[in-house]
């Protein structure tokens, strides 16, 4: 192999990586745009057949789960009021999986004007699979919960699952 070709596969592999890492950004924002729009299809179509959202109040287990939450009352009620903003995060990749860890917020219209709903600890584990990233799980804790901090710490202890 010359130094040329190796130059180039080395490029090929920091442009993939700046790729996948924008599909992940791009995955986890297409996420809360969907569940702001009171859409659950296209929110539960971010996680895999498997995917798993741990969340502080409940655990819901596959894309159903994920749909049903949003086009539960609790969730319907605030569509057209709410803004979830996610990231940025801190991604990273390992072949066809990876690890985001990072804060999200969600913002509310009251009669009183925006105020902050929720912000929460988020760990994102992720797969690439048939060619598209999708989340495997989700596990978000609120801040002052006594597992806020787990997210963050169990990206800093273990790289990928």
């Amino acid at each position: 192999m010359t130094n040329l070709d190796r130059r180039l596969d080395e490029l090929a592999r920091r442009v993939q990586a700046l790729e996948d890492e924008l599909a992940i950004h791009r995955l986890i924002v297409r996420y809360g745009l969907a569940v702001d729009a009171g859409d659950a299809d296209a929110a539960a179509a971010t996680f895999t057949d498997d995917g798993v959202y741990d969340v502080d109040v409940g655990v819901m287990r596959g894309p159903a789960a994920v749909a049903a939450m949003v086009r539960g009352d609790r969730h319907q009620a605030m569509v057209g009021r709410c803004a979830h903003q996610i990231g940025p995060a801190v991604v990273e990749v390992d072949g066809d999986r990876a690890i985001a860890v990072g804060y999200s917020r969600v913002y509310l219209a009251t009669e009183g004007g925006v105020e902050i709903y929720r912000v929460s600890s988020n760990r994102w584990q992720l797969e690439r699979r048939a060619g598209a990233w999708g989340i495997v799980h989700r596990t978000t804790r609120l801040l002052g919960h006594r597992e806020s901090l787990l997210p963050f710490s169990v990206a800093a202890t273990t790289h990928l699952p």
